[in-house]
């Protein structure tokens, strides 16, 4: 049989953007808004994971219902770099969320 014209897709995690100084960028399709993020700060958040799965992983800030935004990892060019605004990870706030249970008289 011959070989199928499927694609051959290999993942390709966050951890290999930090050899080359990229960056994330995310931008939302109805919104316009765009943020550039380091792969440390997202590797944090998400874990060490494939950079096209981060899309299904995160949602607009401005309205979650726009759905999910465009991930991609670039390099910054020179006239890209000038006057680039990077988002950096300040904290991680978990909430914890009592739950109860009665207990049988």
């Amino acid at each position: 049989m011959p070989e199928t014209y499927a694609p051959k897709r290999k993942d390709y995690p966050l951890s290999n953007l930090n050899d080359g100084l990229r960056l994330v960028r995310v931008r939302c399709a109805y919104c316009k808004r765009q943020h550039c993020y380091y792969p440390d700060d997202l590797i944090r958040i998400f874990g060490d994971v494939d950079v096209d799965s981060l899309s299904w992983r995160m949602k607009c800030e401005n309205d979650p219902a726009h759905g999910h935004p465009i991930v991609e990892a670039f390099a910054p060019t020179g006239k890209e770099a000038v006057g680039l605004r990077i988002r950096r990870l300040k904290a991680l706030k978990i909430r914890t969320v009592p739950e109860w249970k009665e207990d049988p008289p």
